[in-house]
């Protein structure tokens, strides 16, 4: 019977120990890798700097709520900007930037937001030809939507595109109609629905980003709902009587009331007390069913816009000073950004838990030396049978050693799989919470590292029971009763 077998032997011999030894390792080494897995793919995701866009253009506010509101899709929105922005930013003769797109919000479907941009956010117009003029949005670097059926919406249509997501999970298909909501409040009574409708043309091939989990309209439909034109016309009224273009004896009107739980061009008060709008009010519909909106584009507003520098760099820090300078707006740099959203928020705390869960390895690594070691107590007499058959002083070390190291290694195996399951967990839950997934099943050098350094305190922990079976005398154990 080689080393091997006699090891195994005497672990079935004193399985429930061996087992419970075994799987305290497995949940030690399981925490430590799932730990090692969101600290690596969590600043992978959070610190990425391979977007499509190097700045993003938005109110004055915080810049992580711009940031995590337009790229994510998380937080309320900070408020608008004016479009003029997106015209200047989007001039051919524009010597900093490449491309621009911008992003207005305010409704949503379902719980799911609603973006109203340009056709140019994606790579063919509604026809199915090339853009003729500027580039097409890429939510990634050289990274283009793509459509898994249908096309783009018509820019003057209340036709729609949805995320790979909203189709799941809503049933929306093509040629499904539906109104956008504004929500109100928490509750789904709360939820005003406007009177358009909107028809589904396109439906994205997933991006495994939080664009998966939005409905795109064409920007100027989305300035067609009533509510919106009324409070642009509101806010413009406001705005120009705070800079002195009504008489001063005049008492200025008071501001639009502010956007409710993130919405943000849908809180004009309303001009009729029924539940219908006066489409008439903010558009009419042409015979080819295109939209003529009523509202002039100087009153227009957009939440932010995505901004690609044409050298990136220098042009980059050059924008973003220029911007600094402005009052009713600013500009952020989004990678830059959500590496400080790691640094602060999340890299301290899973440190933190890295070592804790390091600490219950040790902890399991003395349990491997208890249990090893209780177990070579009782197995004198044997371990003295065995040096009386011929075994040497040094097989019965490796012996024990070898036991020690076996378990370390099968419970480390064991806890790299537990831990990329808990991975998978997180995974679940991070693509519910902003659309996007960690990359669970990805290994690092780190588990590998920490995987040999678990079996080696492991057979560590084998040596000092090994130790007392080397010293074990042979005849003092063998006349024992």
């Amino acid at each position: 019977m080689n080393s091997f077998q006699l090891v195994l032997k005497q672990m079935r011999q004193r399985a429930l120990s061996s087992w419970l030894t075994l799987l305290s390792v497995t949940l030690g080494v399981g925490l430590a890798i799932a730990i090692m897995v969101f600290q690596r793919e969590g600043e992978a995701l959070f610190s990425q700097s391979d977007f499509g866009y190097d700045i993003i253009v938005g109110p004055k506010a915080s810049p992580l709520q711009v940031v995590l509101n337009t790229v994510y899709h998380l937080d309320v929105s900070p408020g608008n900007i004016p479009y003029s922005i997106y015209e200047t930013l989007a001039a051919p003769n524009n010597q900093f930037v490449k491309n621009a797109i911008p992003y207005a919000v305010g409704d949503e479907y379902q719980g799911h937001r609603i973006i109203a941009t340009i056709d140019r956010a994606f790579p063919i117009t509604w026809e199915g030809k090339p853009h003729e003029k500027g580039r097409p949005l890429q939510y990634r670097k050289d990274r283009t939507f793509e459509f898994a059926e249908g096309r783009p919406f018509h820019p003057q249509k209340f036709e729609a595109v949805i995320g790979s997501d909203v189709a799941l999970r809503t049933g929306l298909k093509i040629g499904s109609k539906f109104k956008a909501q504004h929500d109100a409040g928490s509750n789904a009574v709360d939820k005003d629905e406007h009177d358009e409708l909107w028809t589904v043309v396109g439906i994205l091939k997933p991006t495994k980003t939080a664009n998966d989990r939005v409905i795109f309209i064409p920007l100027v439909s989305f300035y067609a709902i009533p509510k919106h034109e009324q409070y642009l016309e509101n806010l413009d009224q406001f705005q120009k009587q705070m800079e002195g273009a009504t008489a001063p004896a005049t008492k200025p009107a008071p501001p639009p009331k502010p956007a409710t739980d993130g919405e943000l061009l849908t809180s004009a008060p309303e001009k009729k007390e029924s539940g219908h709008h006066d489409h008439e009010e903010a558009y009419d519909m042409n015979p080819d069913g295109t939209i003529n909106l009523h509202l002039e584009k100087d009153k227009w507003k957009v939440s932010a816009i995505l901004v690609e520098t044409r050298r990136g760099g220098f042009q980059n820090q050059m924008l973003i000073y220029q911007f600094k300078n402005r009052t009713d707006a600013m500009a952020v740099n989004p990678a830059m950004e959500m590496r400080n959203f790691f640094e602060t928020f999340f890299k301290g705390s899973s440190t933190l838990l890295l070592v804790i869960s390091l600490l219950v390895t040790i902890v399991a690594a003395v349990s491997i030396l208890v249990s090893i070691y209780n177990s070579v107590m009782a197995r004198l007499r044997e371990i003295a049978i065995l040096r009386a058959l011929g075994a040497t002083r040094a097989r019965v070390l490796a012996l024990i050693c070898i036991e020690a190291g076996l378990i370390g290694l099968a419970g480390g195996i064991l806890g790299l799989i537990v831990g990329h399951l808990l991975a998978l967990g997180g995974s679940l839950f991070m693509n519910h919470l902003i659309g996007q997934e960690i990359h669970w099943l990805a290994t690092g050098s780190r588990e590998w590292i920490y995987l040999a350094v678990v079996v080696a305190l492991a057979v560590l922990a084998g040596l000092v029971p090994a130790l007392r079976a080397y010293k074990t005398p042979v005849a003092t154990h063998l006349m024992a009763v």
